[in-house]
């Protein structure tokens, strides 16, 4: 049996008015509400990684009290996030294990929660990365020195919908392949490490293998030739 994809705007994943929302308004998340511990703020760095759907360190911070009136901007778990203004195109999932009970994101984001019954957060999340929703997005750019969206255009995105069971298969392959760059990246990093130490001991402490029966001449140090 074929499996139908049907298309579907973003506002018609709500399951309840304000799921799809954008940030507070800068004079109420400005810097002067920043402060050293409390909810943090979600900014576009935490949406900037390529082998990561989110970013979960880098924060600014306001307080439980100023948090409390900025309820609906709270995002958790599984809700998807948009850049409107600056690097527009950006998008992040909060995934199930994070730092945080929950965040709110600044006046620059865009957070939509999505009707679980209708569809599976982490497959819309791979469809909006996708090169062809990132590009549109750039094309909705409705800024002139700073880029530009508003809610309006995230609104009335167009994705494609299978069936539920079949959007969780796709969403639970893609994540694995995410799962496995992300520890060749962590595999990489380690022996760039390792490397950077052994250099580091070889040739600036000098502690090279036969070191300690190596004569070394006090003076000037010739240049190697390559």
């Amino acid at each position: 049996m074929e499996t139908q994809f049907r298309k579907t705007k973003l506002r018609q994943l709500e399951k309840n008015k304000g799921d799809l929302v954008s940030g507070p308004f800068g004079s109420d998340i400005s810097a002067k509400f920043f402060v050293e511990e409390g909810i943090p703020v979600i900014r576009g760095n935490n949406l900037k990684s390529n082998d990561k759907p989110f970013v979960d360190s880098g924060f600014v911070y306001i307080t439980n009290q100023k948090a409390a009136k900025l309820i609906k901007c709270k995002a958790i778990k599984n809700d998807l996030i948009f850049t409107a203004v600056g690097t527009i195109g950006q998008v992040g999932i909060i995934p199930a294990i994070t730092k945080y009970e929950y965040y709110i994101i600044s006046n620059k984001q865009i957070r939509l929660r999505v009707n679980t019954e209708l569809a599976d957060p982490y497959f819309i999340y791979y469809q909006l990365s996708s090169n062809s929703i990132r590009k549109y997005l750039e094309g909705q750019n409705r800024g002139s020195s700073i880029p530009l969206l508003n809610l309006a255009e995230i609104r009335n995105v167009s994705i494609l919908l299978p069936p539920l069971p079949i959007q969780r298969e796709i969403a639970s392959i893609l994540a694995s392949y995410d799962e496995l760059i992300e520890n060749n990246n962590q595999r990489i990093r380690l022996l760039e490490e390792m490397a950077e130490d052994i250099y580091k001991e070889w040739f600036v402490r000098m502690r090279f293998p036969g070191y300690e029966t190596t004569n070394f001449v006090s003076g000037e140090v010739a240049e190697l030739s390559p």
